[in-house]
């Protein structure tokens, strides 16, 4: 919530893109998370804002009801029910199971909030096990 709030905050100062860069690269890049005051303030330093001006601003409730009602609507338009989940069935090398299929195999499972590299380390084991298996 905070985050949103700063960033709309931010767009007061005509640095809304900037700032949402400068949160995107500490969360995705530094793994500074995006929910703790020192990094969105951190992130506010990065695109000049004055620092004292945003903690003093998220001492407030200001912009809060602007926030939900944004989140509202973002959720009713686009039809959104949840974060999605990832299950890999990959019969091939016994990957068959899971929440939705029934299977003697485990699937291997993500939520779909997970970071870049642990996608990136699923496909490279799924691609390993697969030509493993094929060369057999």
């Amino acid at each position: 919530m905070d985050s949103q709030r700063l960033l709309l905050w931010a767009g007061r100062f005509g640095v809304q893109e900037e700032f949402m860069s400068a949160l995107n690269f500490r969360h995705f890049e530094c793994k500074e998370s995006a929910s703790e005051r020192e990094t969105l303030l951190a992130a506010a330093r990065d695109v000049m804002l004055d620092v004292d001006a945003a903690n003093a601003f998220l001492d407030t409730d200001e912009l809060k009801d602007e926030v939900w009602k944004s989140y509202g609507t973002t959720i009713r338009e686009a039809n959104i029910g949840s974060i999605p989940l990832f299950v890999f069935n990959v019969p091939a090398i016994g990957k068959v199971g899971g929440p939705l299929r029934k299977g003697t195999g485990s699937p291997i499972i993500i939520n779909g909030s997970m970071d870049p590299e642990t996608f990136l380390q699923v496909f490279t084991q799924l691609r390993s096990e697969l030509l493993a298996h094929s060369s057999r």
